[in-house]
């Protein structure tokens, strides 16, 4: 015959063993959804970065088609055009050009006006889109003032086979601000390259790699001409990453914006270590538990054999096959007429015993899951998770006095606040009235969550700061008023931790009623209504 413990063990290994199985499988998934977001993310930023140097092309364009046409440029009046160029455009990393067909310079708003203005040779694809009426955009270039540029081009009047040309130049550095403003984060690279897949600028190190081609997957993606997707790649700097780019409609230009595959990892370690540590607590928590109870339920069945031995007729009971079950089979078998009694009795005390269990792991676990989400030290998390443990441990204690059938709400509050303050900054009135064993876990717990968020924030976070509690009772119905005063201006939270949901929502639940929360600056309280039964 095997003994409860050995019972117990088995239970508590068959249960990590799908505890350690279930773990493995949400770290996979884990590991899936946070590659999915940061595809999602980068993805989503390349777009965006593509749009907003769409957006810039769009207005030099605009611009170009109103000095085109305007009185200055269709009499070939270039002074004035000049003038109002210098006025239209007065950016440091953007000028305007105009020039004929042969490559002289007319306008340039790049030089002192007045001086005389270079020639160059103008590329024939540009003469080709002018011919036809169309605006074209260049490719990073050599310019004939600075060594590196884009633009835009468009031609002068709205006749066939224009003469001149007009032209915004850019250099590369004029798309800084448009790729750095985007919510690109830290350690991402983002890159703006051209048809040719030179770069025109990036936010990392734009001077050493103007003019570099891309490699790998990426340039082989962008010479397919695919216009978005995620890839693997490497990095100019040789940097693993995971990158998405996106091609324009517009400029035929595309951006490339990459996250470090480290970062994407990172955080899938980070969860994996609290889930390990997590998973440690949990284990030594039942271990404790299972020796904690087998000791217990070894103990009180011998006493049941023990009393059950004192007199009575024996009659034959089927064995179960666990030792201390069957000694108690035994006994019982050899009790007077109240052995049926005594059985409903000790099933009664089983049942109970196994329902509270269930109700501790419950608690014990959804303490466990919350405390550790989202958490980014494990040992502030494990600390967090004593203290919860340990305001459980204190409502079991007040329960335990009672023989679990009720608690003193007045004792509830006391024990709750004691850890945190005396009875000079802590105010506690209401009625000495009874509450149920759940109500008092949930009341005890929402306690000690309230005392730790002012204690770190609120007005236990001062010198001067004091906790006033209070509550009635009427008709079944309790109202518990928690108010702070004298701390630090409140400031009402951008998310909810785990405190204010169990406050909100399973403590609202638990009793059956209402929390309403305020956070006046002077100091933040609490209103918390429910059944006392």
């Amino acid at each position: 015959m095997r003994s409860i413990r050995v019972y117990l063990v088995a239970l508590v290994l068959v249960c990590l063993l799908v505890a350690a199985t279930a773990f493995a499988v949400v770290v996979a998934q884990v590991n899936a959804a946070n590659r999915q977001q940061v595809e999602s993310q980068t993805r989503e930023n390349a777009r965006a970065l593509s749009q907003a140097v769409d957006a810039k092309l769009e207005r030099a364009a605009g611009l170009l088609a109103a000095l085109g046409i305007s009185r200055a440029a269709t009499e070939h009046d270039w002074a004035r055009l000049d003038k109002q160029a210098r006025a239209a455009l007065p950016d440091s990393d953007a000028w305007i050009v105009v020039q004929d067909r042969s490559g002289r310079q007319l306008v340039n708003t790049r030089l002192p006006a007045g001086v005389a203005l270079p020639s160059g040779s103008p590329p024939r694809e540009m003469w080709d889109a002018i011919s036809r009426g169309k605006q074209h955009i260049c490719n990073l270039a050599t310019g004939v003032v600075e060594p590196q540029i884009v633009c835009v081009d468009a031609p002068i009047g709205t006749g066939p086979s224009p003469d001149y040309s007009i032209t915004a130049v850019f250099r590369p550095s004029a798309f800084s601000s448009t790729v750095t403003r985007q919510d690109i984060d830290d350690g991402d690279i983002a890159t703006l390259v051209d048809r040719d897949q030179k770069v025109i600028w990036r936010n990392i190190k734009p001077a050493q790699f103007i003019g570099h081609s891309a490699t790998g997957p990426i340039a082989h993606a962008l010479r397919s001409g695919t216009g978005a997707g995620v890839l693997e790649s490497t990095s100019l700097e040789g940097i693993p990453m995971l990158s998405a780019y996106h091609r324009s409609s517009l400029s035929g230009w595309s951006v490339i914006v990459g996250s470090p595959l480290k970062k994407v990892q990172a955080g899938s370690k980070r969860t994996i270590v609290q889930g390990s540590v997590l998973f440690l607590v949990v284990l030594l928590f039942a271990a404790a538990l299972a020796a904690v109870l087998g000791t217990k339920l070894h103990a009180g069945v011998n006493a049941l054999v023990g009393a059950s031995n004192s007199g009575g007729d024996p009659s034959p009971m089927k064995r179960s096959g666990i030792a201390e079950i069957d000694h108690v089979g035994d006994a019982l078998s050899k009790a007077f007429t109240a052995r049926a009694q005594s059985e409903r009795h000790q099933q009664m005390l089983i049942g109970e015993l196994n329902h509270r269990v269930k109700n501790t792991l419950s608690v014990v676990q959804s303490l466990a899951y919350q405390t550790f989400r989202g958490s980014s030290s494990p040992h502030d998390a494990i600390a967090a998770f004593e203290a919860r443990l340990q305001a459980l441990a204190a409502a079991h204690n007040l329960l335990t006095e009672q023989k679990w059938e009720s608690a003193s709400m007045r004792r509830i509050v006391q024990v709750g606040l004691r850890p945190f303050c005396d009875l000079a900054r802590c105010e506690i009135d209401g009625p000495d009235v009874q509450v149920s064993p759940q109500t008092a876990v949930s009341l005890a717990l929402a306690i000690h969550e309230l005392a730790t968020n002012a204690t770190k924030y609120g007005a236990l976070s001062t010198d001067t700061g004091r906790i006033i509690a209070n509550w009635t009772a009427e008709d079944g119905t309790f109202v518990l008023n928690w108010r702070e005063v004298g701390g630090p201006p409140v400031k009402a939270p951008k998310g909810e931790g785990f405190g204010m949901r169990l406050i909100r929502r399973s403590l609202a639940a638990e009793l059956r009623g209402n929390v309403e929360v305020d956070f006046n600056e002077a100091g933040v309280s609490y209103r918390i209504e429910g059944k006392l039964a």
